[in-house]
């Protein structure tokens, strides 16, 4: 009867469009029976071909019996590689399920060693990710919510994300990495969609996904990616401001875009970010002068403003007296003005930062921030700080400009690993890119 069963059971995964199984010690899996089973196969095919071969010895026609006689010997030939090839194919069919029953055992994930009862674990697989399934059993469910690491070394695979569900734990592996976007020189463009490639499978536009936090230290490729981040916007029409109280690389671009653009000092912070509060109250007015219900900035012909603020701790540790202390204060009444209430203007805020900390925002603004990026290496805490609820396992970030990405309303209950796009100064020279879109500023 097993004989049958294992069978039928091979080719309905052979069939299966995404491979799906489930592993225990508890199960029968008839899958680590199939060497006998193909051995009784082997006895049945060596019994057809004796027939074959007695048969023909009784054959009266000459031309019949040169048929059954080739046939024998055909049969015996091929008999070696047909079998050979049925095992290979149970082998790779059933990989995943050998795996996960030798892992089982390895890492102890018994509720009776006696009785070899152990945790249930499942698998399902896509073209690219594979998710590992453990269901929780009594005793063992701190150790099946903390698979990550012995997993990922099982499959050879990163671990794109954990979801640790009450009767469930799910793993879910990266099987075909996204591409990384590479940055190259391109003649100027113009945009009407504000949809933007972020690189590795990202996509982001501001009207769904409101207001952007970028986390990184020296040498994460901050400075890059919102750079990157700069062209983009420009190429879409959108009205850039830029506060850097440490005037560094973004401070600088005040000589292509103007000091009415461009702050460093903390007086002149303060006026920018007037003219995007301003500029959001006055969008304001002209939608209620043209209601139209459930309408944003795009139903009435406005192009997005951006108010990009590098090093806000910085900033926000200038305040060491009354006055200066009144400017911080009034800087960040109209930053919390502009992530609060300025999605349906149109007026939107990237906040930058070395390290994220309640003294730089607290955590009902960044919660309404609605990307959020960490970039190079990073403490469980200072991804914490980044990602709230968010937080994903840490693991090391060897690749430059990489780092963790989290993105409201894309499905994903905790920061996915992510690469920023690639600068190769050879193919991409961003001051000359910026040009292009300057004439108009």
């Amino acid at each position: 009867m097993e004989f049958f069963l294992f069978w039928v059971e091979f080719y309905k995964k052979q069939h299966q469009e995404n491979p799906v199984g489930k592993v225990s010690l508890n199960n029968k899996n008839l899958f680590l029976n199939f060497p006998k089973y193909i051995e009784f196969l082997r006895a049945l095919l060596i019994l057809v071909s004796l027939m074959i071969f007695i048969l023909s010895w009784f054959a009266n026609a000459k031309l019949i019996s040169l048929v059954l006689g080739f046939s024998f010997i055909f049969l015996l030939l091929k008999q070696f590689e047909w079998f050979n090839f049925l095992k290979q194919t149970i082998q790779y069919i059933y990989r995943f399920d050998y795996l996960l029953l030798n892992f089982l055992v390895d890492n102890e994930l018994l509720k009776d060693r006696y009785n070899l009862e152990s945790a249930e674990l499942s698998y399902e697989m896509t073209d690219k990710e594979l998710i590992i399934y453990a269901y929780k059993a009594g005793g063992l469910s701190s150790k099946l919510e903390n698979l990550d690491l012995e997993l990922s070394a099982l499959f050879n695979l990163p671990l794109e994300e954990k979801i640790i569900r009450p009767a469930i734990v799910e793993y879910k592996f990266i099987i075909e990495r996204p591409e990384r976007l590479v940055l190259k020189s391109s003649s100027k463009e113009s945009l009407d969609d504000l949809e933007i490639d972020l690189g590795y499978g990202v996509k982001y536009n501001p009207v769904t996904c409101p207001h952007i936090l970028v986390a990184g230290g020296t040498g994460s490729g901050k400075s890059v990616f919102i750079s990157f981040l700069l062209l983009e916007l420009l190429k879409r029409d959108s009205t850039i401001y830029i506060a850097d109280p440490k005037n560094s690389d973004l401070g600088s671009l005040s000589y292509y875009l103007g000091d009415e653009r461009v702050a460093t000092n903390p007086n002149n912070i303060a006026r920018i970010v007037r003219l995007a509060v301003t500029e959001m109250q006055e969008r304001y007015d002209i939608m209620r002068e043209k209601f139209v219900y459930g309408s944003n900035f795009r139903n009435h012909n406005l192009r997005p403003v951006f108010l990009i603020f590098d090093e806000m701790g910085s900033f926000k540790a200038s305040g060491t007296d009354k006055n200066s202390k009144a400017v911080v204060n009034e800087v960040m009444d109209g930053i919390k003005q502009i992530i609060l209430l300025g999605r349906a203007a149109g007026v939107f805020v990237l906040v930058a930062a070395q390290q994220v900390s309640s003294d730089t925002l607290s955590t009902d603004l960044r919660d309404n921030l609605g990307l959020r990026i960490a970039l190079g290496a990073n403490s469980s805490e200072g991804y914490r700080m980044v990602f709230g609820s968010a937080t994903p396992e840490p693991q090391p970030i060897e690749v430059k400009g990489a780092g963790f990405l989290y993105k409201q309303g894309a499905g994903k209950e905790k920061a996915q690993y992510w690469e920023s796009p690639f600068l190769d100064t050879q193919q991409f020279d961003f001051i000359s890119q910026l040009k292009l879109y300057l004439n108009k500023e």
